[in-house]
């Protein structure tokens, strides 16, 4: 057999074997699917002791707080869902890079805090951004003659500079629900909902700050 026969016959074997190979090998394995970078990292306790705060790896919220006393409150917001069906949980407050629980006085937190854990860790995602709202300003020079609704708008700037970071730190928020007369009618969110230090020592530093910053006559009641 000449030479070149022999080489062309060695390349027929080898491309029978390559063949033969693909046609046997088995398909690439599928990729696993990314599981999510959010979870939980640690715990804070605040003085509320039925609150605990979840404190996240990275900011959730981009603005503002999302509060839910009830599942149906929470309706469309799967971790605000998804902690309701926890049994014990009473209330759920969302905010930068944090989720708030507060739990039923009669509940231990034992096992709880470990359920609560692993829901905030399977459900957490990140939240749509919103248009930031514009920063506050008003002269409050005569705090009494101004308007209504510019009276709400300058009690929200003492709140956004002076009080809402204290707050947070500890699990929880304030929302102004309305004014009338002197009187300005706060709600309590997350860790300060069930605190009993919200109706005295932060009640009054609320006060405090709003006479100092705005008018001497102002007196607040959480509702």
């Amino acid at each position: 057999m000449k030479l070149s026969e022999i080489l062309a016959a060695r390349e027929k074997a080898k491309e029978k074997t390559v063949q033969g190979t693909a046609a046997t090998a088995p398909a690439p394995a599928k990729p696993a699917a990314a599981k999510s970078v959010l979870k939980v990292i640690r715990t804070r306790e605040t003085p509320n002791d039925n609150a605990l705060q979840f404190v996240l790896n990275a900011q959730i919220l981009d603005q503002g707080n999302k509060s839910y006393a009830t599942k149906a409150e929470a309706d469309g917001d799967k971790l605000g869902e998804a902690l309701f069906e926890v049994k014990g949980v009473q209330n759920v407050y969302v905010m930068e890079n944090f989720v708030t629980v507060t739990k039923r006085s009669d509940t231990p937190w034992g096992s709880l805090k470990d359920r609560i854990w692993k829901t905030v860790d399977k459900h957490v995602t990140i939240y749509p951004k919103e248009e930031k709202a514009a920063r506050i300003q008003i002269d409050v020079e005569n705090f009494p003659a101004l308007s209504e609704e510019d009276k709400l708008k300058a009690i929200e700037m003492v709140l956004d500079r002076s009080i809402r970071s204290n707050l947070a730190r500890d699990g929880g928020g304030v929302e102004v629900k309305g004014i009338e007369d002197t009187v300005v009618r706060i709600q309590y969110h997350g860790a300060c909902g069930s605190c009993a230090t919200s109706t005295s020592g932060t009640l009054q530093y609320i006060q405090t700050q709003l006479k100092q910053q705005l008018h001497s006559g102002l007196t607040v009641k959480p509702v």
